[in-house]
């Protein structure tokens, strides 16, 4: 089952310079892939009214990549 924005891992408060990194580690990763083109990134990052993203692995991406820039959970 995939993520939503409503799930209790999104609750987390960080620093808008932390935001910024994982973003950044976010579009790197999407990059990577090479499987879609930079502007269909930003068509399916928007949040449904039902929590879900447009792309229903965007979320669980973004929180691989804050992981990945914060640390992984167990480590907090």
């Amino acid at each position: 089952m995939y993520s939503n924005i409503r799930d209790s891992r999104f609750d987390q408060a960080i620093t808008l310079r932390d935001a910024y990194r994982i973003m950044e580690r976010f579009v790197e990763q999407h990059v990577d892939r090479g499987v879609v083109a930079n502007v269909d990134l930003l068509s399916y990052l928007g949040v449904l009214p039902t929590g879900e993203s447009g792309d229903p692995a965007a979320l669980d991406d973004f929180v691989l990549a804050a992981d990945s820039v914060l640390g992984s959970p167990d480590a907090r």
